[in-house]
């Protein structure tokens, strides 16, 4: 997926030495950071009654339907940005906290030793961040911004935003499709003797292939077998799946929020090892910021109420009639998602495999 270079001398050194995770920024770069944060949170609660107040216009005179909030709704829009300006003292305190040498230097022992214990060095070349890459970004976002437009504009084609239709098969062909590639980088893992690693993806080709029996209602979508009575009683559609249930679609609806977010920081930090030069066992399971544009979408798509509000991208897209409805669109993109997370583990499987020889 990204071009790689040969691991030199001074690359190799590398694996085997220095943190994993260090906090190199200057300490004067977090105190800024710190004494901002808190500046602005401090001034957003201090105005917030105002600010909420243009927000409710904005949403009010630039939405696509026109129509007024709802008193709880404009409700929701004042505790929104509250959480606005307590988000920002806390980033801030963060900030300051990591200014503090005593501090970073215990959290650098802390993640060094974590890192010990749970990766290990891999003699694999690290990624370039070139043309290539930004290429496939490029790519991915097309991707992303085509698969907004088509499902939102022809979401009522049945054909193709419907149950059964296009994008469903293609949220179940994805699905399979990684299942099979973790099935292929465990395989490769166990030819390079990384034990750990094989039984890691032989769990995610086995989360995978749940993804897709839950997108064909456990095969009721191939062989119209009736709903058991216990599902069809809490199902909202009335199927033979999990994660149309209530509570159960509501915990998904995090899972794939907070786990964005997590894959955009967990990319981040493989981007910035492979940029040193380090090159771990981490690799298999932090993503690559390829698909960085996809991950913003369903993070977007899939922000927790309490934000929803004063989601300003989800305000944007509302004011041009393309606000999130529905689940395809996040969906889809994670298919994408886990068909580039689990290519490029096979690639590195492979590359890992004939370097010890098998």
């Amino acid at each position: 997926m990204i071009q790689s270079r040969a691991p030199s001398p001074r690359s190799i050194s590398r694996l085997t030495s220095g943190s994993p995770t260090d906090l190199s920024v200057p300490a004067g770069v977090w105190l800024m950071a710190g004494v901002f944060g808190l500046a602005v949170g401090a001034l957003v609660l201090l105005i917030s009654d105002s600010l909420a107040d243009r927000v409710v216009w904005l949403a009010e005179n630039y939405r696509h339907n026109g129509l007024r909030l709802l008193d709880q709704q404009v409700l929701d829009v004042s505790s929104g940005v509250r959480i606005w300006g307590w988000s920002g003292i806390i980033a801030g305190s963060v900030g300051l906290t990591l200014g503090w040498q005593p501090v970073r230097k215990r959290i650098v022992v802390a993640a060094s030793w974590l890192a010990g214990k749970t990766t290990h060095p891999l003699l694999l070349p690290a990624e370039r961040f070139g043309g290539k890459f930004f290429l496939l970004a490029a790519a991915v976002l097309g991707f992303t911004a085509v698969s907004h437009w088509s499902l939102t504009e022809f979401k009522d084609v049945d054909w193709f935003g419907g149950e059964d239709g296009a994008s469903e098969w293609w949220s179940v062909g994805t699905y399979l499709a990684a299942s099979l590639l973790a099935v292929g980088t465990a395989w490769r893992l166990k030819q390079a003797n990384q034990v750990r690693l094989t039984f890691l993806q032989i769990a995610f080709a086995a989360i995978f292939l749940l993804g897709a029996l839950e997108e064909i209602s456990w095969g009721q979508r191939l062989f119209d077998w009736d709903t058991p009575l216990a599902l069809d009683a809490v199902n909202r559609q009335g199927e033979t799946t999990l994660h149309n249930v209530g509570s159960v679609s509501v915990v998904i609806f995090a899972i794939l929020f907070w786990g964005s977010v997590l894959a955009l920081a967990g990319g981040a930090i493989r981007a910035r090892n492979h940029l040193a030069g380090r090159v771990s066992s981490a690799d298999f399971f932090l993503p690559t910021l390829v698909m960085a544009p996809a991950l913003l979408m369903i993070l977007v798509w899939r922000i927790g109420e309490p934000w929803a509000a004063v989601n300003l991208p989800r305000l944007v897209m509302e004011a041009f009639g393309f606000g999130p409805q529905g689940s395809e669109i996040p969906e889809v993109l994670l298919g994408l998602c886990l068909c580039i997370y689990t290519y490029t583990n096979l690639v590195r499987a492979t590359a890992l495999a004939k370097s010890t020889g098998t």
